[in-house]
């Protein structure tokens, strides 16, 4: 078991979005968004006979793809390794451990803002979303960085000493620095996408 994210470029103001906060089962089910943008079919439902309000927000994915059939590429996951990432973006992560990070960086990672009380991952991690100008304010700071540089602070004793989530192992390191910056170089595209499609950005972890 274990935390993986996940981020969907969804636009701000969308009716999806909106049925999600009103409507309590469909905000349940609505970590389920990417999976459906990418396959809009039943059989993409979860396994049995479809809830109502499954069908709910299949229908809405199927509205939103008829004007943005581009969303079903737009999003990318950082698996386990977020607070990998998070660490070496933010100053704050790496100096001030314990505390909320509402930095660009930490937005980037953990989202801007709560959806709804009710919309929340299976492991109970409430959904967050990220609005467009938030979105391009990141898109701008990421396209800024400097990803080599970066790499003096991805060590295991930084890591490790930080509480990392799933902190590699030591001799592990070089390795995961080099799938991060991988990720990393797909994880800046997805938001210089969304914010010139002047989207938001959905972030599940889960």
């Amino acid at each position: 078991m274990g935390l993986d994210a996940s981020y969907q470029a969804l636009p701000g103001g969308s009716p999806l979005l909106e049925l999600a906060r009103r409507n309590i089962g469909v905000g349940g089910w609505l970590m389920s968004v990417t999976r459906l943008l990418r396959a809009p079919r039943e059989e993409t439902l979860a396994p049995g006979a479809p809830e109502s309000d499954e069908l709910l927000l299949l229908d809405a994915v199927r509205d939103l793809l008829r004007t943005r059939p581009d969303l079903a590429t737009q999003q990318v996951d950082l698996g386990r390794r977020w607070d990998h990432l998070h660490f070496v973006l933010s100053d704050r992560r790496r100096n001030a451990q314990g505390t909320e990070d509402d930095s660009l960086a930490g937005i980037a990672i953990h989202g801007e803002a709560e959806i709804a009380p009710h919309v929340v991952a299976p492991q109970g991690v409430p959904l967050r979303y990220t609005r467009p100008e938030t979105v391009e304010r990141i898109a701008r700071m990421l396209e800024a960085v400097r990803f080599d540089a970066l790499r003096e602070h991805f060590t295991f004793k930084r890591l490790s000493d930080a509480a990392v989530y799933k902190c590699p192992r030591e001799e592990g390191i070089d390795e995961a620095w080099q799938w991060l910056t991988e990720r990393f170089d797909r994880f800046r595209a997805f938001y210089v996408t969304a914010a010139k499609h002047g989207d938001g950005v959905l972030v599940c972890v889960d």
